[in-house]
């Protein structure tokens, strides 16, 4: 019958009897409760990683979902305001964040070619210092 009492979840051990591991009664120890802290601080930081990685690909997934044509003339039209704002005079001395996004930007088209390279390069290297 006592057998058949502690399986329902019966009274605790008496004073001299061993601990009862099956107890409800029974929290995580301390070691466990950091454990499960570290595990799930872990979880969350991989998966914020995870979502910034994704956030960071946007643009470019975005680029190569444009038609080919759409892609010809957002890059068309990017570098004549890259070449309206940044050569000249001015340059990149008046905007030299905008241009060098601007420049950063033109780099994700295959359309950039060498002679874009060189022309966006001065940006570019501001950007770095």
């Amino acid at each position: 019958m006592r057998l058949i009492g502690m399986m329902a979840g019966g009274s605790p051990p008496e004073d001299g009897e061993e601990e009862n591991v099956f107890s409800r009664a029974r929290g995580p120890s301390a070691s466990e409760r950091r454990t499960r802290k570290v595990l799930l601080m872990g979880l969350v930081l991989l998966l914020l990683g995870g979502v910034w990685l994704y956030l960071q690909g946007g643009e470019n997934r975005a680029l190569n979902a444009m038609s080919p044509v759409q892609r010809a003339s957002l890059f068309q039209e990017t570098r004549e305001d890259y070449r309206a704002m940044c050569t000249g005079d001015a340059g990149t001395s008046r905007f030299p964040k905008r241009c060098a996004q601007m420049a950063e930007f033109l780099t994700r088209f295959t359309e950039c070619d060498e002679a874009c390279r060189q022309e966006i390069a001065p940006a570019l290297q501001r950007a770095v210092r």
